[in-house]
């Protein structure tokens, strides 16, 4: 299964990848459950799951730590989040905003669409965009993935 970078201006990050096997709810969950999420991706989450609710998730083992709120909860549709790390806080708040959609091709299975910003041009927040968040999502993304490849067929 590919991860693949959309085209958008520098502005924004756009990826795309698909999960065969597990239907858009099920992904869902994999993104705003802590006992799942933390399966791929913090070692530790706190999640309030609802429009406003808070998240925080930590690294303690590198001392980082990630927190925001949730600015959209559509359960199997939509999910967008602010993005600010204690440990950066001049790189400034960004937002995450997922889309989990049924696949087109075969009717079931998810495809997932990520868009990260947004950035400003300058090389500070260019390195950000491409060194930081998209090596991060190159990272992690591939383990939900793993996670999720021998998910039961729908």
């Amino acid at each position: 299964m590919d991860i693949i970078q959309l085209p958008s201006g520098p502005e924004v990050l756009l990826l795309r990848t698909d999960f065969p096997t597990v239907d858009p709810l099920t992904v869902f969950k994999y993104w705003t459950g802590p006992d799942l999420l933390v399966g791929w991706w913090p070692q530790q989450a706190e999640i309030e799951p609802e429009v406003g609710g808070s998240y925080r998730l930590s690294w303690p083992q590198m001392g980082w730590r990630l927190r925001g709120r949730y600015t959209i909860f559509e359960p199997g549709r939509k999910l967008a989040f602010t993005w600010q790390w204690d440990h950066t806080p001049e790189s400034g708040e960004k937002v995450v905003e997922l889309r989990f959609e049924p696949l087109e091709i075969t009717g079931s299975g998810t495809q997932l669409t990520l868009s990260h910003g947004p950035y400003s041009d300058s090389g500070e927040d260019q390195k950000l965009r491409i060194d930081d968040h998209l090596a991060g999502w190159l990272h992690f993304l591939p383990r939900l993935q793993q996670l999720l490849i021998d998910y039961p067929t729908q």
